[in-house]
């Protein structure tokens, strides 16, 4: 999906997610015509309903190996991580296995308590 470069996302029903490219005068929230590749108001995308405005996660732009690093959950429990996703804010992610075969970047949820982040063990 392109990023969005306002950091904001148009969401629609049937479900579909476009980047915010602006806002008109009056505060609407614009849009690329995926059609024309003009810029529309969120409103007048053809055979979808504009729902709402959310702030998009920030791009990824870079991935560095985990090199040894692990994970420990409040429970005690410990994961090891694949890898750092790097965002374009900075921020580095740690990539767990998501148990479906592949990584997926670490974002709290639910008010559960982030991890700890445990360095490589030195011999």
């Amino acid at each position: 999906m392109p990023t969005s470069p306002t950091g904001w996302t148009a969401i629609f029903k049937p479900y579909r997610e476009e980047p915010i490219v602006g806002w008109d005068d009056l505060g609407y929230p614009l849009i690329v015509d995926p059609a024309t590749g003009k810029r529309i108001d969120a409103h007048d995308l053809a055979d979808h309903e504009f729902c709402n405005a959310e702030r998009a996660d920030p791009a990824f732009v870079g991935v560095v190996p985990g090199a040894g690093y692990t994970v420990r959950w409040d429970d005690g429990s410990t994961e090891r991580v694949l890898a750092f996703a790097l965002e374009s804010t900075g921020r580095l992610r740690p990539v767990l296995d998501s148990f479906h075969g592949y990584g997926e970047p670490f974002y709290p949820e639910g008010g559960r308590p982030a991890p700890r982040l445990l360095g490589p063990a030195v011999p």
